[in-house]
């Protein structure tokens, strides 16, 4: 176990929590006092058991001065005992405590456990009072018939489809016989990156996705309990999350117009979208951008248009960042709860299983031979934990991938500290931009610019500047990664404190801090130093 929760049960009487604490006090005047309880006490164990030394922010470093503090090296005492208590088994799991950390839930994922830590619990898609319509992306004739095949097999809220497809494309499937579900068959009367809005839409709400994708096992959509208001993650618009990448920068520059205070990214993905607002939403944009969206940066931003050559890195038609922005305008934005994905996660209701065919379909043979060549695509390995759906197939993978029961999902293997994760991914939180198609409207093209490759090119285009150069200025931004106001801790102020609890029954002599699950993001306490205390009460 690498992480003591502050929702553990402890043993005061054993020795190994005397040391721990002991410890802590020895800290307080030295920068470790910066790291909480019980965080502290975990890293104590594991430079004990594994050798690890945490790494602490180099600020964090330096007294008032200015100078660098120098840290005893305590490695020898932990060493000793964790040889000395190893044997023993300290740390213990039980189900009857789980700690989900900052973990947006609902009734089905929790498990048989009595105490339950960090949790936000909210309601689930009611079918009765929300209907829903998922609006699928199409290219070719018979790319999202992967997704309509699995569609009864998975756990979702729509009750109907429309498959968005070029007008020169023949259909002739019978999806009756693959799904329950009415699949409908709509024909572009514009460009495909006008999908949001040109979708006919019969229900109240709806969703969109494209033929690269297929629906989620579970795809847990969350409501407020009572009123029912959707909740939405969002990314904020922070230079770590967001800014470094040119496509997310553009998508924010652009939501903008709509509403200058506007800072949270949407995944188009992501949004429950309602339809009476998106049609005056989507009235609204075409009068600003054209019909196609050909006014968008050449009429509100010709200097730039013209001295890019007409490229900017960036959507060609609306996003969900768009339509949020819209709604915060109107004074609408109460319409969703809106929560900081960097703080309490997402689940992705649609998950990518065609990620190397989109880059191919994209590219034509010119770019296939100049920037990759055949042999080595057809060679390219899918690096993604998430596209997995069983067990078996999850811990079969080869990545390293693991399982987790409770969500039924899989994830990449968790990290300690500074390891290195199995997929790198510099994707921007947004969809794949699309080519546009002719306007002659003779055939679609499917998405074709690389969110990586879009980052590289931006840079190399819009700037001369030595990669040392780059790294200084990076340094001089000064970010708060989790400063975004949002409307969601609004119900759930609390002093942010963990409580130890000490029993008066008698226990054993061995130390049972009893947590489930280790979860990567912590919400630090509110002392002014930082330090979680430890409380005692009976």
């Amino acid at each position: 176990l690498h992480h003591t929760n502050g929702n553990g049960i402890y043993n005061t009487s054993h020795p190994l929590l005397e040391r721990l604490t002991g410890q802590l006090e020895v800290e307080a005047p030295c920068p470790y006092n910066s790291i909480p309880y019980d965080y502290r006490m975990s890293q104590m164990w594991v430079e004990g058991t594994l050798g690890i030394v945490p790494q602490l922010a180099t600020k964090i470093m330096l007294n008032e001065e200015g100078e660098n503090i120098t840290l005893s090296d305590n490695t020898p005492m932990f060493s000793k005992w964790a040889n000395r208590w190893k044997d023993e088994v300290p740390y213990r799991f039980t189900k009857a405590i789980h700690n989900y950390a900052a973990t947006n839930l609902i009734p089905r994922h929790l498990g048989p456990e009595y105490v339950i830590h960090g949790a936000k619990l909210y309601s689930p898609w009611d079918p009765a009072r929300t209907k829903v319509t998922l609006v699928i992306m199409e290219w070719f004739f018979d790319r999202s018939l992967n997704l309509i095949e699995k569609l009864d097999s998975k756990d979702h809220p729509f009750s109907q489809v429309i498959i968005m497809i070029p007008p020169s494309v023949t259909n002739t499937h019978d999806y009756t016989q693959y799904t329950a579900v009415p699949v409908t068959l709509q024909f572009r009367d514009s460009a495909d990156y006008m999908d949001l809005c040109s979708a006919d839409v019969k229900t109240e709400w709806f969703m969109i996705t494209n033929s690269y994708h297929q629906v989620s096992r579970h795809v847990d959509l969350m409501f407020t309990p009572g009123k029912f208001v959707p909740v939405v993650p969002f990314t904020p618009a922070t230079y770590p999350f967001c800014l470094k990448y040119p496509y997310c920068k553009e998508i924010i520059m652009l939501s903008q117009r709509w509403n200058p205070k506007h800072k949270q990214v949407i995944l188009d993905m992501d949004m429950l979208y309602h339809t009476k607002e998106r049609n005056a939403f989507c009235r609204e944009w075409r009068e600003r951008n054209g019909d196609n969206g050909e006014d968008l940066y050449a009429v509100h931003q010709p200097l730039r248009w013209k001295l890019r050559e007409e490229k900017i890195i960036g959507p060609k038609g609306p996003t969900g960042t768009d339509y949020l922005a819209y709604l915060g305008r109107e004074g609408k934005a109460s319409m969703y709860k809106m929560t900081d994905r960097s703080l309490y996660g997402a689940r992705a209701p649609f998950v990518k299983v065609y990620k190397k065919e989109e880059k191919l379909d994209g590219m034509s043979e010119e770019e296939l031979a100049r920037r990759v060549g055949m042999t080595l695509l057809s060679n390219t390995t899918e690096c993604s934990c998430d596209r997995y759906e069983t067990e078996e197939e999850c811990l079969s993978s080869g990545l390293g991938c693991q399982w987790r029961p409770l969500f039924e999902s899989c994830h990449p293997p968790e990290m300690i500290d500074d390891g290195i994760p199995i997929c790198s991914s510099t994707d921007p939180p947004t969809m794949s931009p699309t080519i546009s198609i002719d306007t002659n409207l003779q055939e679609t093209e499917s998405p074709t610019v690389d969110s990586g490759a879009s980052s590289e090119s931006e840079v190399a285009e819009g700037s001369n500047v030595e990669p040392d150069s780059v790294s200084v200025l990076t340094s001089m931004f000064k970010t708060r990664e989790h400063g975004i106001d949002t409307n969601d801790e609004e119900d759930d102020a609390s002093d942010g404190r963990r409580n130890l609890l000490v029993s008066t029954e008698p226990v054993s002599t061995e130390v049972h801090a009893i947590t489930e699950e280790n979860h990567s993001i912590e919400k630090q306490g509110d002392e002014p130093n930082g330090r979680r205390h430890l409380l005692a009460s009976t």
